[in-house]
């Protein structure tokens, strides 16, 4: 379908927005296989003969934004936009932040620039081009994560242990709604102090925000991410960690230096990988 791929000229990519469909379509004719954060807009297609009327819908749509035209049997896109997507069909390594349940942004590494797809709707995203991934973690990622997170007192150092999917409800409703589950979970009295404050922060709860980095090695992707919970009581950081072939969520409670320092845990875990520099 694809004679040819010609750079133009360069635009400011933070003008661009795009549907979950182009980005998909895109990073497939590029070569990609994965689109880490994205789900799959097309799940009951089975050939890409079937999407031949979505790519035409798509490249009349991008030659109206001047990011593409077809001349003499090649397309030529525009020359920022194209690599961008190359970021994206390419990339090793992928981070996703939700803030609060509501504002979604996945980042594409590269070697010297990262790509940001900041979710504007179900369907579209805003396409940001940052720095070197470095510059972006420190300046972009971490301040995001912690923006309106005040400094709070440790009063239990314990962990306590919780089911990933669970503390999501919790999060959404407010309220922990299997207290003695958790306690059993974690060999502990259901009235038990760290239970009863944890609990407390989750029906105080100001702000929730998440950090997953996916990264590949090999043929594999791989997870690292943490949590973190503020409330007017404590903030806490639950990082994500598998026990006894489980998936859990550790939650500690965290001043703000090892809010800061769990959240950087993160990238140090990744960089044993030598995926980031």
């Amino acid at each position: 379908m694809v004679k040819a791929l010609v750079y133009k000229g360069g635009l400011q990519l933070s003008n661009w927005i795009v549907t979950s469909k182009d980005l998909y379509l895109l990073v497939k004719m590029l070569g990609g296989k994965v689109l880490i954060g994205i789900t799959n807009p097309f799940p009951h297609y089975q050939e890409d003969d079937e999407l031949e009327k979505e790519w035409e819908s798509m490249f009349k749509k991008l030659n109206k934004m001047g990011l593409v035209d077809y001349i003499q049997g090649e397309l030529k896109f525009e020359g920022q936009f194209i690599e961008a997507m190359w970021v994206l069909a390419r990339s090793n390594l992928v981070a996703e932040i939700v803030t609060d349940h509501q504002e979604q942004s996945i980042f594409y590494f590269s070697d010297d620039r990262v790509i940001e797809c900041l979710k504007e709707s179900e369907m579209s995203f805003k396409v940001i081009q940052h720095p070197a991934p470095n510059h972006t973690m420190k300046q972009i990622i971490f301040p995001r994560m912690l923006m309106g997170i005040e400094d709070r007192a440790v009063r239990v150092g314990d962990p306590l242990y919780i089911i990933p999917r669970e503390y999501l409800s919790y999060c959404e409703h407010l309220a922990i709604f299997n207290v003695n589950q958790v306690a059993i979970n974690n060999n502990m009295d259901s009235d038990c102090l760290l239970v009863k404050q944890f609990n407390k922060s989750i029906q105080r709860k100001i702000h929730t925000n998440r950090l997953m980095m996916f990264y590949r090695d090999k043929n594999e992707w791989n997870i690292e991410g943490v949590h973190v919970l503020a409330s007017p009581s404590y903030n806490w950081t639950l990082r994500m960690m598998r026990k006894n072939g489980i998936e859990w969520l550790e939650a500690k409670q965290a001043t703000g230096d090892k809010l800061v320092r769990e959240i950087v845990g993160v990238l140090e875990r990744v960089k044993e990988n030598h995926l980031v520099k």
